[in-house]
Order: C-alpha cells, then structure tokens, then sequence
C-alpha cells in the first residue's frame, strides 16, 4: 500500500512523497492540503514522521513513550521499536499479538489458542508487559482484559526496560503504548473486505475529513473521523467461533494553532473469541500412546472444551479526550483522561493438573476441570504534565513536571475449579451436559495509583543527559466475600515508591549515538504479610517488587535517510519476590528475584526504490538468582530448587526479518511482493527445566497489486493476500508446565480488498 499512503495517508506533507511517492508517477497537486502541514492542523507531534503521529514507511523517526516529548528516537538513549500503519497492514496484523511478532526480544501468543482476540499476553525481554492506549493505562483482567483491534491504532510504541520513572507500576521488561488513529484535516476514507483464515469475514470502514463548510462559521476548527470494523469466523480450534463488533469516533476541535481537544469515543463487543486451552507436553511435543494401537500428537486445531459450556463474552465502552495547548513556543501543556467500562462473562473446560497431562500420561482420556467467572472493570485514568524548554548558560533544557492518577475498580464473581467430564481425543464429544459451577466468591477490588513525575533532558554540543524521577502512592482495597462460609476478607494494602532513571547520549556528526542509562520499575504486592514483631501476629505488608536494569547501546541513522539501526546489551534484575517463610508460618518473605542479561539488534529501513526492510535479533539469558522455594520434578517426584534455573517460556534466541518491494515502474508497476522469516529459539518448559520446547522457523508471505494500474477507473483499489506461516510448520510457542503447552497457528491465507479515496 505504498501508493496508497502517498496519497492518502500522507495527504498535506508534501516533504513525505519523497519517499512514498514513485518516481514514474505524477504528484497530482490538488490532492494535497498543505493545510494539514502546519501546526495549526495538528496536535504536537501528531503530524505525519511525528512523536505520535503516522509513521512513514517502515521507519518512525520521532517517538514520545520513552520521555512523554516529542524526541527523536536516535536521542534517546533507551531501546525503542514503532510498528507503523503500513507494517501493520502489510503483515496483515489482526491482533496485537500479531503486530508484535516482529520486534526483537518481544515473544508473544504464548498462551491460550493462537490467534483467538480473548488476550494480549505477550513478553518483552523475557517479562510480562502492561498496555496503554494514548499515554494511559489500560486495566488487566484475563476475564473482562480490554482487547485493542490493531484497525483502530496509526502505530505502537515499545520501550523495553523499566519505565516507571513516567507511567508508575510496570514490570521489568518494558510498556506497549497504543497510538489511536486520530481526525486530520484533510478528507479521506477507506472501505476493506477481508476472507479467508478459518471462514472467517472482516470488513471496516475508515473516514474523516474537516467539516463541511455548510456546518457553519467554525467549521474549519473541527475535524472528525469515525472507524467501524465487523468481523465473524471460525477459531483456530474445531468448534470454536470469532466473532467482534466495533465503532471508534473521534472528533478534534482546534480553535486556533496552539489549542487542540481531541475526544475519542469507543464501543466494541465480542461475544466470541477463540478459546484459551492448553494441552498435554505428552500429546504435542513429545508423542502419545492414545491407545487401540494409535501414537502420536494431537492435531493442531484440536480442541480440549465443549461447544455448550465455553464462553468469553466480552463488552467493552470508553470515552477519553486529549488536549495540547502551547502558551508559546517554549511552554506546552498537554492533558488526557479516559473512562473504560468492559464486563466479561467467561466459562471454561480445561486440562486438569493430574497424571493423565503428566510427563508419563497415556490412553485417551484427559482430565479436565471448569471455571466461570463474571467480571466488571471501571477504570479511570488522567495524565496532565507540562513541558518547558530554557537555557541555563551553555546547557538547553526540555524540563517535564506531571501528575497522574489511575483507579480499577474491579468486581469479579467467580467458581471453584471442580472437576469436568473426561475427554476420549479418539472420539471427542464437544456437546457434553456440563453444569456450570455456583459462584463461590465476590471480590470487589479497587486499585488506586497517584504519581508526581519530572525529567529534564539537558543538551550541551550533542551531548544529551536526561534524569527523571518519581514518587507513587499506590493501594488496593476492598472486600472478598466466600459465598460459601459468609466470611469477608477486607483488603487494605498501600504502597508507596520512588523510582528514577539517568542516561546519556553523545549524537554525532556521521548519525552514530551510543548511549548508557539506568532504569527502575517497581510493582505493588497484594498479598502475603511479611512476620515482623513490631506488628504483632499480622505482620506487614511487603515492600513493592523493585526491577532495575543498566543498558549500554548504540543508535546509528545516516543523515538524510530512512535507515535506523540500533543495538543494545542489557541487564535487568527484578527483586522482592515473595517466597512461603519457612520458618513463621502463614507469612512469606521477599528472597525471589530474577536475573535477565541479553543482546538485541534491530534495523529498520525505508529505501526511495520502493523496498522497505526490518530485521531484528535478541539473545537473552534469564536466570532465578535469589529463591529459597522448591518445584516438583515432575519426571523424578523430587523437590527441586528454583535458584539457578530458567523461567519457562522465555527463548533463548530470536530471529526476524521482514521485506517489501514495490515495483515503480515497468510492466510489473503496481505490483508489490514481500515476505519475512521468524525463528523462535528454544525455551524451557517447566518450572524444574525438564524439557525444552524446541526451535521454530516460520516463514510469511504478502503479494498485493494496485488495481489502478490495471483499469484507470479502478483508482484507489487494491488487492492484497497474506499468507502466514506460509509452508504450515506445526509448532509450539510455550509450555508453563507439562499440563499446559500451546500450540502455533498452522497456514492461513487472508485476501483483502480496499478501496480509499
């Protein structure tokens, strides 16, 4: 869709079609509105190649997650990857997890079925990471999880390391941060229908524009846009269904050059959404005696549920506004806020944790268990900061000062774990009498969040020193009330933390900017009482999980070019894990910790010939450094010691690298071919490490073809099929245990057809 960004993504940026225009076609100039190049027309850093705005080609070159400013990535002295629109598009990204594949030291579908919409799980340098949408937080709930449609988004940002310095409690590995589409002035609009996958049908609409004149007198302050998506199919798993509604618009009011509102409003539902079971090590990895002189592995769409008790009915509804304004050229304000209500209503039949999805497991039948739950989540966030820039002698300064505030408030009614018929995989019946289990809890659980956050990014020649810092009050609070005995437990844990970050940079002259910094993170701990004689027989609260990480790396782009190139070695450690105390009893102690060391390489690369490269590698080694606890052998029956050993899912090694070309001119003008390779290292599969989920090289394939270049009156169509995993490897991405390992999606093909003006 190179020729469609130039001239509609791209509308109003003139400097752009440089590089996304072919040579052997005419910039027909009365398609551009040099109106939506001005400041006057965007928010800052909204505009085409900005800090939050659409990226051009493969390559962003400015990136506000890692310093909430408008910096330029190579200034940045902290590992960064942008996925774009166009890459999403070519890769024909239907979830997040899909978008994601192709950033180093990030791993993702690693749980429940490939490719289903129920959950963005996903790893970055080997620990879970927390979304956000447009600068704030997003709740977390496998139940009621919000799910972001990649359709909805113009780009995501990486940062991978600690950053609580500015977004307070995260993890270790780092935060994705979702950039929503935005109104622009300039008309435009896109229609897609999609088949293919498992008969499956996706269909959107994208279109906006300024407001017609006829709208009055300031209509020219107002823009809107409005994106619709349906999509209706099959899993990846027999009998189970997908299925998804959504409507995003959006409105911005920009009254003059310095003022911009922005209010975005979203509904989604999803009543269906593949399944989230895992299957036997035995029976997948490794081969199974099913009995009646039958060994083997299951297939890959096979199915551990049942048809008439799954359920993951999902409704989600937000409302957020964004507003900038700048008092003057060295003094911005910028101001967001968001809503979210999303209820989840879940039933499952899974695997059971027993001997028939044991290391020795045999015959046909599997042990299954079943859960329901039924999940409410309000989430309320505000970020509002200010920006000033000023000289103190030979230094320039770009100072932050912001305060944020974040409320989930959670209800979740939800079952024991009783068991479920038996499953015969020989001869599977989806279509048991399975009761749903009564509610035995109903926990109403409110986790609060306020923090005061600075930075000041200095700069002397093209020496660049940043420092921040930040102090968070954080608590969780609320009632669990056992629906059984009648018993209420109250929940009142606060938590306070302060967390920093310094790094510098030296920018020279060739483009090349090696860096070093330093990073923390830190995670409240909700549970568990540490025995302390000062607080007599309830003990205290644990201290938060702290995570910090030292990172030394080099950022190389040539001046005048479409190539970054960037490479890092890190080192994060996360501490304050609780463990059981082996010596009071009922209390714990804060001796887990967890060493991650590793090396990462990305590049990427837009080229004015029409080919667009990213390429990217990571070798991590992660290690349990501090642990006094023990797992069970499952292979021996023994206790084993976690210290020193590897937490599953977390490979060794990955490797990607993903081309498009575009022909520019001859008799294949129009036509576009590309395709990328994934390889997926080795990782361990269990807590004890006594097996491997073993290697992966998935290969993908896109070939798309301008219409117009076909029939004059065909401009603006285009036709695109995607093929993923395209020579139909079967493959695992991770195990948690020998109960629970998953499975890969096998070959699927999409064809898309698109029409924008």
């Amino acid at each position: 869709m190179l020729t469609f960004l130039s001239s509609v993504a791209w509308v109003g940026a003139s400097a752009i079609s440089i590089h996304a225009q072919p040579a052997s076609e005419t910039v027909t100039l009365d398609t551009l509105s040099v109106e939506g190049t001005g400041t006057g027309r965007n928010a800052a850093g909204s505009q085409p190649g900005g800090a939050v705005g659409p990226v051009r080609g493969y390559v962003a070159t400015q990136s506000r997650v890692a310093t909430k400013t408008d910096t330029p990535i190579v200034e940045t002295a902290q590992s960064i990857s942008v996925i774009g629109r166009q890459q999403i598009e070519d890769q024909n990204a239907l979830t997040l997890n899909q978008a994601l594949r192709y950033s180093p030291s990030v791993t993702t579908e690693q749980r429940g079925g490939s490719g289903a919409t129920r959950l963005e799980q996903f790893y970055i340098r080997g620990f879970s990471a927390p979304l956000f949408l447009d600068g704030l937080p997003l709740p977390g709930s496998r139940d009621a999880s919000p799910s972001i449609d990649p359709y909805r988004l113009e780009r995501v940002d990486i940062i991978k390391g600690p950053a609580s310095v500015l977004y307070g409690q995260s993890g270790p590995g780092g935060i994705v941060n979702l950039v929503s589409k935005m109104p622009r002035f300039v008309q435009h609009g896109e229609i897609f229908v999609q088949g293919g996958g498992f008969n499956e049908v996706r269909g959107g609409f994208d279109v906006g524009g300024p407001l017609p004149a006829e709208a009055g007198p300031l209509a020219d302050q107002f823009a809107y846009r409005v994106i619709g998506l349906g999509w209706k199919g099959d899993g990846p798993a027999v009998t189970t269904q997908v299925e998804r509604v959504l409507i995003n618009p959006s409105v911005t009011w920009r009254p003059s050059a310095d003022t911009s509102l922005t209010i975005i409003g979203n509904y989604e539902r999803d009543p269906f959404s593949g399944f989230y079971g895992g299957f036997p090590a035995v029976g997948t990895l490794f081969p199974r005696n099913f009995g009646n002189g039958i060994t083997g592995r299951l297939p890959v769409d096979f199915y551990d549920g049942d048809r008439n008790f799954e359920r993951s009915d999902r409704t989600q509804a937000s409302i957020s506004y964004i507003f900038d304004h700048n008092f003057n050229d060295y003094l911005h304000f910028h101001s967001a806020a968001r809503y979210l209500r999303t209820e989840g209503d879940y039933r499952s039949v899974y695997g059971a944790f027993n001997d028939s999805t044991g290391p020795f497991a045999s015959g046909p039948l599997i042990d299954r268990s079943r859960i329901a739950t039924r999940v409410g989540i309000d989430a309320y966030t505000i970020d509002n900061n200010l920006v000033g820039k000023f000289d103190t002698g030979i230094f320039a300064h770009t100072a932050l000062v912001g305060v944020d505030y974040r409320s989930f408030e959670t209800r979740t009614l939800s079952s024991d774990f009783p068991a479920a018929p038996s499953l015969n995989v020989l001869a599977p019946n989806y279509a048991m009498t399975i009761p749903t289990p009564p509610f035995t809890t109903d926990s109403r659980i409110t986790s609060e969040q306020t923090g005061i956050y600075f930075q000041d990014q200095v700069k002397f020649d093209r020496l660049v020193l940043t420092l921040g810092g930040r102090y968070d009050w954080a608590s969780n609070y609320g009632p669990t009330r056992n629906l059984t005995t009648k018993f209420v437990n109250n929940q009142d844990v606060p938590s306070e933390a302060f967390t920093g970050r310094a790094s510098l940079l030296y920018l020279f002259d060739n483009g090349f900017a090696p860096y070093v910094s330093y990073s923390e993170a830190f995670e409240p701990i909700t549970s568990g009482r540490i025995f302390d004689a000062n607080f007599g027989s309830v003990g205290r609260i644990p201290d938060p999980i702290t995570s910090d990480q030292f990172e030394a790396g080099i950022k190389y782009q040539p001046p005048g070019t479409d190539i970054l190139l960037t490479a890092a070695a890190f080192d994060i450690r996360r501490s304050n894990a609780t463990n059981t105390d082996p010596v009071n009893r009922g209390f714990v102690v804060q001796t887990g910790a967890v060493g991650v060391q590793g090396l990462e390489f990305e590049a990427r690369v837009n080229l004015a010939e029409g080919l667009n490269v990213i390429g990217g590698v990571s070798f991590i080694d992660a290690r349990v450094v501090g642990d006094i606890t023990k797992t069970l052998n499952q292979v021996t029956n023994q206790q084993v010691p976690l210290l020193g050993r590897t937490p599953v899912q977390i490979p060794d090694t990955t490797v990607s690298l993903f081309a498009d070309y575009r022909f520019t001119s001859g008799p294949l003008l129009g036509l576009g071919i590309g395709g990328g390779v994934r390889y997926l290292g080795t990782s361990w599969g269990d807590p004890a490490n006594t097996f491997k989920v073993p290697e992966s090289v998935l290969v993908d394939a896109v070939l798309s073809y301008d219409l117009k270049n076909l029939d004059a009156t065909l401009n603006g169509f285009t036709m695109q099929v995607n093929a993923q995993n395209l020579l139909d490897e079967r493959y695992v991405t991770g195990c948690f245990s020998y109960s629970n390992c998953y499975y890969g999606l096998p070959r699927t093909v999409y064809a898309t057809l698109r029409y924008r003006w």
